[in-house]
């Protein structure tokens, strides 16, 4: 099988799908023969379903909606994300809740509703952080979130590994991104200075979107079949240290 065919016959779904990493996901499965369905809660321009994926009834009537219309789920991509700044001090109690109804709920609510469409063999990847693997300061809500999600993952892939469906999780650095943009204008000056330094990057330079789809993509096809329960540094080399 050629990378072009990779998901040939495959039903996707990729929430966060309208923008950034979720877009280049979307792009790479529809061009490797998969049918994908988008869910964003800002699906714009992009024919993404809104989908806010914290939300427990929005999501069931979601997955009811991929059941009647295709009958079942091979591949469950979680890329949509919040980003809040902040430690626990500074954090404040909404911020902390819909970082973790996004980032954690929002993965377990598409996963509970989800895999009972999918058949064996089917995959989900997850996307975590870097700093989901090596902290980093001021994003006490995102960190934990997010290393949550690589704990969650795990448990997962050992909880659904007698039917092989497989669970990996993606741990991007910093990507060029709508959300890498909104989270440098709430911190100038830390997110400037980790710019223009990319302390603790070997490749010191923003991935491009497609770059983390690239590995996301792999992970959701059949040329992945030996591989579940892996966190992947896809972060330029930060997380070596």
């Amino acid at each position: 099988m050629t990378p072009a065919q990779a998901h040939a016959g495959q039903v996707a779904v990729v929430t966060g799908g309208a923008s950034g990493i979720g877009a280049a996901v979307v792009t790479r499965m529809r061009a490797a023969g998969a049918t994908v369905i988008a869910a964003d809660i800002t699906p714009g321009d992009t024919g993404a379903h809104a989908l806010d994926v914290s939300d427990p009834a929005a999501v069931a009537s979601f997955a009811e909606e991929i059941r009647d219309a295709h009958g079942r789920c091979d591949v469950l991509v979680n890329c949509a994300g919040a980003v809040t700044v902040g430690t626990a001090v500074t954090c404040t109690e909404q911020d902390w809740d819909r970082t973790f109804a996004v980032n954690t709920r929002g993965v377990w609510l598409m996963c509970h509703h989800l895999i009972p469409l999918m058949p064996d063999g089917a995959a989900i990847v997850n996307v975590a952080s870097g700093a989901g693997l090596r902290p980093i300061p001021n994003m006490a809500a995102y960190v934990a979130s997010k290393t949550a999600v690589v704990g969650l993952s795990k448990a997962m892939a050992m909880d659904h590994a007698d039917r092989n469906i497989r669970v990996n999780c993606v741990c991007p650095g910093l990507v060029d991104t709508p959300l890498a943009s909104r989270t440098q204008q709430q911190r100038p000056a830390a997110a400037s200075q980790a710019v223009a330094s990319f302390e603790g990057y070997l490749i010191k330079r923003l991935a491009t979107p497609d770059e983390i789809a690239g590995c996301i993509c792999y992970l959701g096809s059949t040329q992945a079949s030996y591989i579940t329960g892996a966190a992947i540094a896809v972060d330029g080399g930060r997380t070596l240290h």
